[in-house]
């Protein structure tokens, strides 16, 4: 079977940049004739492209289509279905593509001649609604083999996707939802990305539900040999795992309970594995002929099979959206979630997507085809989830996408009338109702009047139902509407100022919040709406600046930091920066605290601006924030990053305090000094000491440390390797850690209540590190589906997930019962306090939880590949860890049952017991000798004795 990899075909993409601008030279040579088309397919003689040549020889019979082939075997079938066809790699094929005014493909350009289509029209149709993220949406698209590690490998996939992505003149998709998906994935603009429906899937609504499950068992027989009568028909089509094989591959002893589940239910199971798979599936259809093999060799397009299903198994793979057109239900499989999950990176939360927990194995599996196939509730449940996928991914029903992408290909080509023969091209854009394979769409929420002014939102219009709830919803934030409502019409509002985790009311965060509407008794919410207002150019306030428009298929609020028309852009920054370079400062008695990157105010120096607040009321204490959602201490002066305001202060700002690097936007002044708190003690390798480190690394590197005036460290060991690690030369500052004073001195309860934790719940605190490889959290547990797990234990158990501060502007909140998504909360001092287990993996959190007696997990799935492939270790943790360390999920869960029995849920002492076991008494020896709760007071002292503020 044949196995891809992205970081394979990322290196083939950079061996062929000469020949595609040799191509683009010859394309200025030779004219194009728009009467000439050709189409090809990825997946051969089939999808998208098959649909359309079909259409255009009947309708358009003047035109001149060539099929360009990918093997011999696809050549020989298109000649013998009487099509003019060529290698699309041959001489031929580069010809006719240079020649051609339209190419179509499936996959990408490299289904026809990928050297001679520039300059053509080129018509992308794909293959499938996408759920898994694509090209630019995804760093695992982005990998090279090697060199994938040097600075700019990524920056340079990212460009050749654009450039190539720059090609595509139309883009048909099957809803301005997927339109989204596809403008993001490949860089397009709204213009090349059109909602005219799915081509392949027209065959899926044109004729009777009855002729179209009679031709689709006719397909199924001629490719398998004879069905049972009456046999049910259940396909199985897994999706492919960047050339891994499928972990769904049945054993000898599950082939022989799905044998005995097929005879029993009288069915026939069509194993269909992803054609860029890996692993074998032969030993099913070798136990019994009851078991099939539909893969490509078989029937090489399976779109049209889809009809006679009776049900559909499948873990990630878009077959799930059209085997909804078809009508047909689906039953997920999915026993290796979490490790795709953090590999990959989905449209959709999974949940959504499979609604709800998925099977883990295949006697769960066949227990709920069992289900799938009777009538009764759990039939109509996932025949209601089907109808969802359907009606939340395509707009158009009618089974006349073809037919509309041929009229706006003519009409890119500068073709106006209809063709000589057949039916009328039809509407662009909209379609038409009646035919026979029509399918009434839903009925949708309609917006037709928005207001936002600097308080509130209010939106006005129709539903076609009661409205259980509408909310706006971006990924780390929902404003939530209160909902009033008469008949169809409704009104519904919300403050743009609101408080969260028990702040003063603060704005939402800068991000873009989609409508979600849950009418009453739906099974799922959806994010789709119409939208007839007239939206305003937007609102401007000291708070936020924020516009409506409709995006997506919805309406989507949009919020930016309050930054002048004169502050905003790169120009406006560069002429600010160059003002901020040339400013005669004047020192003023204040302090700029900045913690990561000034997504919020947390970690060390919001201790330390505790302590100073306490000490020295009469310093100004300014904090750096991306935006006015950030919660800054009382007392203090936010300052957006990047306002005017933010480069005075920047300048004339005594001491600067920060956690992480400055970055290059700062200057050295001689009143100014640099507080670096860093945030944490290292497991990881940091900076230099990193393997493989390269010279532009290494200037930057000592570059940044040269801008530190002191460095503070918790303890002897983390200041010797943070010396080392940032070739730093001045003062290094050993006090322990003032963000851990809370550990000591903080109010447990007041926490919990800010967290909604009710009085006995035992919470357990899941916070990794981040990756290198990726942006949002990592998830090696199926988070959701852990929580359930965790609910079922002894004694009432939350799960919070907190997802590194490098995950906050990339990453969703999750939403499932039994959890709680603390990413965004500001202090992990206070979640730290608030929790009765801690765990992690290679964080730093595990040097700040030991100061207390709080239990530690180590959690740490991915271990040779982090030690190996990503940062490496300063030493050997599994070793010297002070708690359990595990490494699957099972094992976790065990040992947090354990816990639950040993440890009451009624807190843990604040200061840690006198005597401890000898691993925890060595740990904190080394790591947290001064975690007494006054380390801000030693650090605001040593500011003070030092005249850092004179």
């Amino acid at each position: 079977m044949a196995r891809f990899t992205f970081s394979a075909g990322n290196a083939r993409v950079l061996a062929r940049a000469p020949l595609y601008a040799i191509g683009a030279l010859c394309a200025r040579l030779v004219p194009r004739d728009p009467r000439r088309w050709v189409m090809a397919s990825g997946l051969g003689l089939g999808e998208g492209a098959l649909a359309l040549w079909r259409y255009t020889r009947e309708h358009d019979p003047d035109r001149r289509l060539t099929w360009l082939a990918s093997s011999d075997e696809e050549l020989r079938a298109a000649r013998a279905a009487g099509m003019a066809a060529l290698p699309a790699r041959g001489w031929g094929g580069f010809r006719a593509t240079l020649r051609a005014g339209a190419v179509v493909v499936t996959h990408g350009l490299g289904d026809a001649n990928r050297y001679g289509s520039s300059g053509a029209v080129v018509v992308q149709l794909w293959h499938g609604i996408p759920l898994k993220r694509l090209h630019l949406d995804t760093g695992a698209a982005l990998r090279l083999p090697l060199i994938g590690s040097l600075p700019g490998a990524r920056a340079l996939m990212s460009a050749l996707y654009r450039r190539g992505g720059a090609r595509i003149t139309l883009f048909p998709v099957a809803s301005e939802l997927v339109a989204a998906r596809i403008r993001s994935a490949f860089g397009l603009g709204p213009e090349r990305v059109r909602v005219l429906g799915d081509a392949r899937d027209d065959v899926l609504l044109q004729g009777t539900a009855f002729s179209r499950r009679d031709a689709a068992r006719a397909l199924i027989a001629a490719a398998t040999g004879p069905l049972p009568e009456a046999a049910r028909l259940v396909l199985y089509a897994p999706t492919w795992r960047d050339g891994e094989p499928d972990p769904a591959i049945p054993d000898a002893a599950q082939w022989a309970e799905i044998v005995a589940w097929a005879e029993r239910r009288d069915a026939v199971l069509l194993v269909r594995s992803h054609p860029l798979g890996a692993g074998s599936y032969a030993a099913g259809p070798a136990a019994s002929p009851r078991i099939r093999l539909l893969g490509r060799a078989q029937l090489l397009d399976v779109t049209p099979a889809l009809p006679a299903l009776d049900a559909l198994l499948t873990d990630y793979s878009s077959i799930a959206f059209d085997a909804a057109i078809a009508g047909v239900p689906s039953v997920f499989l999915a026993p290796d979630l979490a490790a795709y999950l953090g590999s990959r990176g989905l449209y959709t939360p999974y949940r959504a997507f499979s609604g709800g927990d998925p099977a883990t194995s295949w006697t769960e599996a066949l227990a709920r085809l069992d289900g799938a196939l009777e009538e009764g509730p759990a039939r109509d449940a996932v025949l209601a989830h089907a109808r969802w996928l359907r009606d939340e991914h395509v707009d158009l029903l009618d089974g006349r996408a073809t037919e509309r992408v041929h009229a706006a290909v003519r009409e890119l080509l500068g073709e106006t009338g209809s063709p000589r023969a057949g039916a009328a091209a039809g509407s662009v854009g909209t379609g038409a109702a009646g035919t026979a394979g029509t399918i009434a769409g839903p009925a949708r929420v309609v917006i037709d009047d928005a207001e936002l002014d600097p308080e509130t939102l209010t939106l006005r219009g129709t539903a076609p139902g009661p409205i259980r709830r509408l909310a706006l919803v971006g990924p780390r934030q929902t404003i939530e509407l209160a909902v009033h409502q008469t008949g169809a019409s409704f009104s519904a509002s919300a403050p743009l100022l609101r408080e969260r985790w028990g702040s003063p009311p603060l704005p939402p965060r800068s991000d873009e919040y989609r409508l979600e509407v849950a009418l009453e008794g739906a099974a799922h919410a959806s994010r789709r709406a119409t939208v007839t207002a007239h939206l305003d150019p937007g609102l401007r306030s000291p708070w936020l600046r924020a516009e409506l428009r409709a995006d997506a298929g919805t309406l989507v609020l949009r919020v930016e930091p309050p930054l002048a028309d004169d502050e905003r852009g790169a120009s406006a920054q560069k002429r600010l920066e160059a003002g901020y370079r040339a400013r005669t400062a004047a020192p003023e008695t204040a302090v700029m605290f900045e913690s990561f990157y000034s997504q919020t105010a947390a970690c060390n120096p919001l201790a330390l601006d505790a302590e100073l607040a306490r000490v020295r009321p009469d310093v100004t204490r300014y904090w750096s924030v991306v935006d006015r959602s950030v919660a800054v201490p009382e007392g203090a002066v936010a300052l957006v990053e990047g306002s005017a305001e933010w480069w005075r202060v920047r300048a004339d700002a005594r001491l600067l305090v920060v956690n992480d690097w400055l970055r290059k936007r700062w200057r050295p002044r001689a009143h100014q000094r640099v507080l670096q708190t860093w945030h944490g003690t290292m497991l990881k390798r940091l900076a230099l000491d990193r393997a493989g480190v390269g010279m532009r690394t290494r200037i930057a590197v000592t570059r940044e440390s040269r801008r530190w005036s002191i460095l503070l460290a918790q303890n002897p060991w983390a200041a010797g390797v943070l010396r080392r690690a940032y070739a730093f030369r001045g003062p290094v500052w050993v006090e322990g850690y003032p963000r851990n004073d809370v550990l000591l001195r903080g109010d447990r309860a007041a926490v919990r209540e800010r967290l909604g934790l009710a009085e006995g719940q035992r919470a357990v605190l899941y916070a990794p590190t981040w990756r290198d490889d990726r942006r949002e959290i990592v998830d090696y547990l199926d988070l959701p589906g852990f929580a359930a797990q965790l609910a079922a234990l002894p004694g009432e158990h939350v799960l919070l997930v907190r997802g590194h501060s490098r995950t906050l502007r990339f990453g969703r909140d999750l939403d499932a019962p039994g959890l709680i998504d603390v990413t965004s909360y500001p202090a992990i001092g206070e979640l730290m306090l608030a929790a009765d287990v801690l765990v992690t993996d290679y964080s730093s959190v595990m040097f700040d939880i030991t100061a207390i007696d709080t239990p530690l997990v180590l959690f740490v799935p991915d271990l040779e590949h982090y030690r190996r492939d990503l940062r490496g270790f300063y030493f050997d943790v599994t070793a010297e860890a002070p708690g359990p360390v595990v490494r699957d999920r099972d094992a976790l869960l065990q040992t947090l049952a354990e816990l639950a029995a040993s440890t009451p849920a009624s807190g843990v002492e604040q200061a840690p017991a006198a005597t401890a076991p000898p691993a925890l008494a060595a740990w904190r020896a080394r790591f947290n000798p001064l975690d007494d709760g006054r380390a801000a007071e030693r650090v605001v002292a040593r500011i003070l004795a030092g005249g850092l503020l004179d």
